[in-house]
């Protein structure tokens, strides 16, 4: 069954990440959960919490920020695994091309999904900030 689950998680994460990638941000929050919980640590030093409401504002603003920029955001993972509590867990490098050029920045994101009504939902979000590609 875990195999099973597994295997489940990592095609979820395909159309997860093709919803990241789209700029639609009403598609992309339809992947969290009502109970999410995020942390960002930024380069200064700074740590920011924050819950779904606040994520879906922050992809408002990131897709409007890079619009008719063509941007596109590239995965490279660390993990995929399902943890005991049946969640699914993904560790992986973002780095981003915007305008067709690669920019220097590269992140590192551990995030945390569950099933809720037979559907993934992110629950959890933890990122890293600081790093350069």
């Amino acid at each position: 069954m875990e195999q099973t689950l597994l295997d489940e998680f990592k095609g979820f994460l395909v159309e997860y990440r093709a919803s990241w990638n789209s700029s639609n941000a009403e598609w992309m929050s339809a992947h969290q959960s009502k109970d999410l919980k995020v942390r960002w640590a930024t380069p200064d030093v700074i740590v920011s919490d924050w819950g779904n409401e606040e994520a879906k504002q922050g992809w408002v603003q990131a897709y409007k920020q890079y619009q008719g920029r063509n941007p596109k955001w590239i995965f490279e993972d660390v993990l995929i695994e399902i943890n005991k509590q049946k969640e699914g867990v993904a560790i992986f490098w973002v780095s981003f091309k915007v305008d067709g050029e690669m920019t220097d920045v590269k992140l590192l994101f551990v995030e945390t999904f569950r099933k809720e009504n037979n559907e993934w939902k992110k629950i959890r979000e933890y990122v890293e900030n600081s790093f350069t590609n």
